[in-house]
């Protein structure tokens, strides 16, 4: 009896780039280096990250066909999981519809405090650009590349719900 390998290459998009390749239902390699990571689903929701030394609970916030988010360590990461043609044909995709506007959405409900810039402003990636204040705690929103704010859908003291959009950020040229 022969026993049959699979392998498949995984991108994963969010703050940078991740290439991960899945071996065995196990992770093999993360940007082409042997991994020593391993997941495992606790429950429909939970799923606990093995690495050499540290294991660490994560939970899934949400999940939208390939765009996911989860929070570990009470930081929460976004990012969409790509095959390796998706990642490939979406990459040739992008170069032909010339620079893309960033759109930045309210990452929970809240109520805006400040709009920090305005528009047509020049920012720089991380820099923020609005406070959204939820559960009496002030989160700043930034800016996810350089660029210049193309506009602004919300203004100070405007209720938002999750994924509202609030602003939209053009690539510097």
């Amino acid at each position: 009896m022969r026993l049959i390998h699979h392998t498949k290459n995984y991108t994963l998009t969010g703050e940078q780039k991740v290439t991960v390749q899945v071996k065995d239902k196990k992770i093999n390699k993360i940007n082409n280096k042997k991994s020593h990571v391993e997941i495992e689903p606790l429950n429909e929701e939970e799923f606990l990250i093995k690495g050499e030394k540290k294991s660490h609970v994560g939970e899934i916030v949400s999940l939208k066909q390939n765009e996911v988010s989860v929070m570990i360590n009470g930081n929460t990461y976004t990012f969409t999981i790509d095959t390796e043609i998706a990642s490939k044909r979406k990459a040739k995709l992008s170069k032909k519809a010339g620079p893309k506007v960033e759109k930045v959405n309210a990452p929970l409900p809240g109520e805006i405090v400040v709009a920090l810039v305005g528009e047509g402003a020049e920012v720089h990636k991380g820099e923020p650009v609005m406070i959204l204040e939820a559960m009496k705690m002030q989160n700043e929103i930034t800016s996810p590349i350089n660029g210049k704010v193309k506009s602004i859908h919300v203004k100070a003291e405007e209720t938002v719900m999750k994924d509202q959009l609030l602003f939209e950020i053009e690539p510097l040229k």
